[in-house]
């Protein structure tokens, strides 16, 4: 009996020596579909979230086409804001809560060159120098599931209050 147990601690050891470190094999394969229904779930709930927040402000939001929702207060002036220009604004960031998140004076960015959030470079369109709105943009146009590591949380909707100061 002992000399099986010898033998079988060699095994082991031999069968853990020569285990490459690859598990790729062992991984557990993802349908592709199962993903695609559970963002499109994550994003109709994101929806319904926004909704009826709207709804509860009475605010006269209109949805657009890219998945967020704006109110514009003030049009502003030319120029119009298209790709490449560089707006200087005011934003504030919130939570749907009420959390402010951020309270940015004089953010720079170049629409359609920068890092900031895709639903900013494309809400800041409908506005000219000077215009006000204000955006509701679901996660997956903002900082998506992992936020921003500081103050935005994981899959937040954020509420933007956008003053342009500048265009050029």
């Amino acid at each position: 009996m002992k000399n099986i147990s010898v033998y079988a601690v060699f095994f082991l050891l031999a069968v853990a020596c020569n285990h490459s470190g690859d598990d790729s094999e062992h991984v557990a394969y993802i349908d592709k579909n199962r993903l695609m229904n559970i963002n499109k779930y994550l994003a109709n709930k994101d929806l319904d979230i926004m909704r009826h927040f709207v709804k509860r402000k009475s605010w006269n939001m209109i949805f657009s086409g890219e998945g967020y929702f704006y109110e514009i207060l003030d049009e502003g002036e030319q120029p119009e804001i298209t790709d490449k220009k560089q707006v200087t604004c005011d934003c504030r960031i919130s939570l749907l809560n009420g959390t402010l998140c951020y309270n940015i004076k004089n953010k720079v960015f170049v629409v359609g060159g920068s890092d900031e959030i895709y639903g900013l470079h494309q809400a800041v369109k409908f506005l000219g120098n000077g215009g006000k709105a204000r955006f509701i943009f679901p996660s997956h146009i903002a900082y998506g599931i992992r936020g921003d590591f500081d103050k935005i949380p994981p899959r937040a909707i954020l509420l933007y209050s956008v003053h342009v100061t500048d265009v050029r």
